[in-house]
């Protein structure tokens, strides 16, 4: 049996602790060096910041046989926020099967487990919980399975529970708040360093986001806390679409294209946007030798000034 199998799938309700000093954590973020640009003239494209940081925190993300674990993160979290022991989680995943013993401390998927670096779990943890709004939910998340006679071997049926749909909602939309927020964060930085390349955007972007993990954490901790009130109303769920709104103004959606977030009616996050704002850095887009052949192309069709006189 594989690993993720053994760790099972349940979405943890991890996304509504923070960690402590989250404040020094900002206030040293502007402090952070800053590479300097490789290219004067980058001759490249001007792109949106938000697929590149997007992409860059889904790659800090753990997994397990190449997908996400939430049990093995619920693990990874409680850790992170002192909420449990090492041996304790020892104990729990020796009852599911797991030996961490046998776990080597890097190179494994389940080293953040047994390694006790804690700014690799907490960035863990504010990545993983980053791109869980990236995707569409489980129905167990705020479902339940219905009692009511059926005939054996019927298929089973759920219905919406109307409390964990509330608070999932509140959930979701608080993860997806700090992503706005924090990510436009980074994106202004990522813009005074323009002439990177992709590569480059996307290592200053894990950077950055390693750098302010445990505020992103408090952060998504402050939302769900100041939105106690807020009432929220599912609009649409099925294999594609996610969809609800909130009281406050807020419009969830998620789709085919991605998460969109919009708070009366403003892009809050998504199509190129974070909190109404496009941010949009200069990249190297090109190969240099094609620049290069285009630049001497320019240059033999320009006429020269004195062709007119």
């Amino acid at each position: 049996m594989s690993l993720l199998k053994k760790l099972g799938w349940c979405l943890p309700l991890i996304l509504l602790t923070g960690c402590n000093d989250a404040s020094k954590v900002l206030s040293t973020f502007q402090n952070q060096p800053r590479p300097p640009a490789t290219i004067t003239k980058t001759n490249g494209v001007a792109l949106p910041a938000l697929p590149i940081i997007q992409a860059a925190v889904t790659g800090l993300v753990p997994t397990v046989d190449g997908q996400r674990s939430d049990q093995m993160m619920l693990q990874v979290c409680a850790l992170a926020r002192g909420e449990s022991t090492q041996q304790q989680v020892n104990q729990t995943l020796h009852q599911q099967g797991i030996d961490l013993r046998q776990v080597p401390q890097q190179g494994h998927p389940l080293s953040l487990l047994v390694n006790t670096d804690m700014s690799r779990r907490v960035t863990a943890c504010a990545a993983y919980i980053a791109t869980s709004v990236m995707m569409l939910p489980k129905t167990s998340e705020f479902m339940i399975e219905t009692k009511a006679e059926q005939p054996t071997n019927s298929p089973k049926t759920f219905s919406v529970d109307p409390q964990k749909l509330q608070r999932f909602l509140g959930v979701q939309l608080a993860v997806a708040k700090a992503d706005a927020d924090l990510f436009a964060l980074i994106a202004t930085e990522l813009e005074k360093t323009p002439g990177l390349t992709l590569d480059q955007y996307n290592l200053r972007a894990k950077s950055l986001f390693s750098t302010i993990a445990a505020a992103y954490l408090q952060r998504v901790k402050e939302l769900y806390a100041g939105a106690q009130n807020v009432e929220y109303t599912l609009l649409e769920y099925s294999d594609s679409d996610f969809k609800f709104r909130s009281s406050n103004g807020h419009l969830f959606e998620y789709g085919y294209d991605g998460l969109s977030l919009t708070f009366n009616r403003t892009p809050w996050y998504g199509a190129g946007k974070l909190l109404g704002k496009s941010y949009l850095l200069d990249v190297a887009y090109f190969d240099p030798a094609l620049i290069k052949i285009i630049e001497q192309t320019d240059t033999k069709t320009t006429p020269s000034p004195l062709a007119a006189n």
